[in-house]
Parts: structure tokens; sequence; C-alpha cells
């Protein structure tokens, strides 16, 4: 019994794997019935791909720079009288407009400097007035003495007239013309009081003037330096806020010494527009929409209106100004910005659209598409892009016809189907039996 046991132990792993063996290739077997046989005959479809025939254009030479963006006017608001500051009359950040009212400095002590200057001024003038009247009485005195010493001069040598006598109306005279030249000393003083006094009371007026501080120009508020109840106007508390002018704008930006021919010729011919773009603002695409990074630049047009007198010696750069308008006010001085100069146009250039491009490792390349609609990669040698292509050296040339659209599923050698053919083609259906011929219909960009 053990014997038997043994032997039938040892087969056993060899009909367990007769029987493994059986099943996988029963299963094997089933699912081969059961794939459905492909069909015969059937043709395998090419590609759809869009072309385009490659054109020429005439395209701007342009340079970016980096620039920053300048207020034409910036205008400190300062306290010009002291006092406390009674009111801040327009907000932080407001947009004003000139001779728009922005502080208030609390005027009492000066209206009462310009009480006591106009009472200085009625003082001065009454005091003309008597030193005026004591001049005439002056001058009265001054005649009677003048005319009693001529009539007794001649008789003076004849003893008509003694000695002391004669000396007494000398005196008379004397002191008479010494009134006389008094008053008009006091007139004098007099008269300058008065000028005096009026100079206090327009030096009032000028103080009183400037408790209420103004605009000096169109533009926005900055930040305050001081709030009500400051006392303001002393020493290192003048300065209250900023006005900054925001429409026109500039940006400021310094290009190689080398490109001032070129820019001087064209600013002459009245021929340098540059774009000024607000690079890497943050856009909102619609309201309520999460704002983009530098989708959308704002960018605005402008001119050249500044060209430097001389060039920096360190850098070998010179400092240029470009004036364009800001009425959304998105431009905000200190900015960062970009410049794009046109210097110029190329003519003629050949170029095809960025989406025919693709890369292999450092090169770039097209899709040719051959006369028997097989296609073949051509290297391009890029000059620059320029909108919504690429503007290439060599590689193909006008007249070419590349694939535009679908390049990323294609192989040297693989023949192509133009969908923008397809499209074009006959609505009619032909029969079953016929084969529809095919017609290529391209675009040209240019």
């Amino acid at each position: 019994m053990m014997m038997n046991f043994s032997n039938a132990a040892t087969r056993r792993p060899h009909s367990i794997h007769t029987a493994t063996t059986t099943l996988l290739c029963a299963s094997l077997a089933t699912l081969a019935s059961c794939e459905k046989p492909k069909p015969a005959g059937l043709p395998v479809q090419d590609p759809a791909v869009s072309t385009v025939i490659v054109g020429t254009r005439d395209v701007p030479v342009t340079h970016d720079f980096p620039a920053t963006i300048a207020s034409p006017q910036m205008v400190d608001i300062n306290a010009r009288v002291s006092g406390w500051l009674l009111a801040q009359d327009t907000p932080d950040g407001a947009t004003v407009k000139k001779n728009q009212l922005l502080y208030s400095v609390d005027p009492a002590q000066y209206k009462i400097q310009l009480d006591a200057s106009n009472a200085q001024l009625a003082q001065a003038n009454a005091q003309l007035e008597s030193t005026r009247g004591q001049l005439a009485a002056s001058v009265a005195q001054q005649v009677y003495a003048q005319a009693t010493y001529d009539r007794n001069k001649t008789l003076v040598a004849s003893g008509a007239v003694s000695k002391e006598s004669w000396d007494q109306i000398t005196a008379n005279l004397a002191e008479a013309n010494a009134s006389v030249e008094q008053a008009n000393g006091s007139i004098a003083v007099a008269q300058a009081s008065v000028l005096s006094a009026t100079a206090s009371i327009e030096n009032a007026k000028l103080n009183l003037e400037w408790c209420t501080i103004e605009s000096p120009l169109d533009g926005i508020m900055g930040a305050s330096e001081f709030f009500e109840g400051s006392l303001v106007g002393e020493s290192g508390k003048q300065l209250l806020n900023t006005v900054v002018q925001m429409d026109p704008m500039w940006a400021s930006f310094s290009p190689s010494a080398n490109f001032l021919p070129v820019i001087l010729a064209l600013q002459a011919d009245g021929q340098l527009p540059a774009t000024v773009t607000l690079t890497g603002a943050m856009q909102v695409p619609a309201p309520g929409a999460v704002p983009v990074i530098g989708a959308n630049a704002p960018t605005a047009q402008g001119r050249l209106v500044m060209v430097n007198n001389q060039i920096s010696g360190t850098s070998d750069t010179i400092l240029l100004r470009v004036e364009f308008p800001n009425g959304t006010g998105l431009f905000r001085p200190g900015a960062y910005a970009t410049v794009t100069v046109e210097l110029g146009t190329r003519q003629g250039v050949t170029v095809v659209p960025r989406t025919a491009v693709f890369a292999r490792q450092t090169e770039l390349f097209v899709w040719k598409v051959n006369a028997d609609q097989t296609v073949e990669s051509v290297a391009v040698e890029p000059i620059s892009v320029f909108e919504q292509d690429l503007l290439i050296s060599s590689g193909v040339t006008a007249g070419t016809k590349i694939v535009s659209e679908g390049v990323g599923k294609l192989r040297a050698g693989m023949k192509v189907r133009d969908v923008a053919a397809a499209t074009a083609a006959p609505a009619a259906t032909p029969p079953a039996a016929a084969t529809p011929p095919t017609t290529t219909s391209t675009s040209t960009k240019g």
C-alpha cells in the first residue's frame, strides 16, 4: 500500500501541469475564436493635417528696452505757514483737479495779524496827516521869517535896525528853515510807516491764503504725512503729501549709444513710434475671474520726446524718454515697463506659421509637403518671432507647401491628407463604386 501511494504522489505534479497547459491552450483558443476577423481590403487613412503655402511679408524691425515709468510732474504739497492742521479736505489717493482744496490750517492767528496790520496802517496814515499839517505850519513860519529878513537886511547898514534885532531876525529865519526840514523828515517817516503797515497787511493776507492748501495741478493724491490735529509748518513738518500727474506719462530707458544714429535719423524724419508695455502686470480677463499674471499686459502707444545731450561714460548708454497717454491710470511712477521701438522695416522676409514649427534638440523644423503628398522634415533658421509667424532666413522658400496644423503626428515619408481640401470638396457624394478624386486646398500667409 505504501509503495502504491508513493507512486501516485509522484505522478500528481505531472498531471497538474498537463491540466494547466491544456486549460491555457483552451483559453487562448477561445479568445482567438472570440476575436472578430479583420475585414480585408480596407485602406488605412492618411493623417489629416492643414497645410499652408510659405510666403513673405514686410516686418517692422523692433527692439525691446527695459524702462522705468515716471511722471512729468510730481509736486510736493507743503505747509507754508505753521499751525494746527484743521482738516484734510481731499482723501489720500483721490483724483484731484488744479486748485482743488486739499488741506486747511487753522487761520485764527493770521486773522489776528491781519487785523493788527490794518490798525497799524490806520495809525501810520493818521501820523502822516499830522506831519503834513506840521509841515504846512513850518512853511508858513518860514515864509514870514524870510520876508522879515529880506525887509530888514538893507536897514542894518544905516543903523535903522539894531544889531540885536537883526540877530533875532536871522535866528528866526534859521529856526523856520529847520522846522520845515524837520516836518519833511517826519512826513518821510510817516510815509515809511504807511508802507510798512501796507506790507504787513499783504503778508497777513498771504498767510491767510496759505492756510488753505490747494492742488497745483491735475493728478492723484498720495499718502499723507500728517493728519488732522497735527502741528505742521515747522521745521521738518512742512511736507504733507505729493500730487502726481498721471496723464500723460513718461517711460525712460537707456539703449546702447550704438542706436543713437538711427534713432536721431528716424526722429528727424518723424518716424519713431514706440510701444510701452507694463510687463508682468496682473490682469483680470473678466469681472470675477481669476487674475492672470502677464497675460494681455497693458500697452500704450507713445512718441520719443527727449534724447539726452550726453552719453553715460560708465555704461556707454544714452537716456531717452517716451511720452504716452495714460487715461486709465494703469501706469504709475516707479513701475518697470518695456519700451518697444520700431527702427525701420525689413522687406520681404520669409515667414512660416508658429504652429508649423517643431523642435528637435536645439534645431527647429517644419514638415514640407512633396508633390506626392508625402512629408519630409526641413530644418529652418529662425530670425525672430512677429505676431503669429516665425521669421526665417533659410530652410524653405516662398511658395513651398508645409504642414501648419497636426505636425506632432507625422513621420518622414508619411502621406498626409489635407483637411482643408476635404472641407472644400463638393458636397455631392460620389457613387460607392467610384473613388473620389483628392484635391488639396492651401492658404497663403504673407
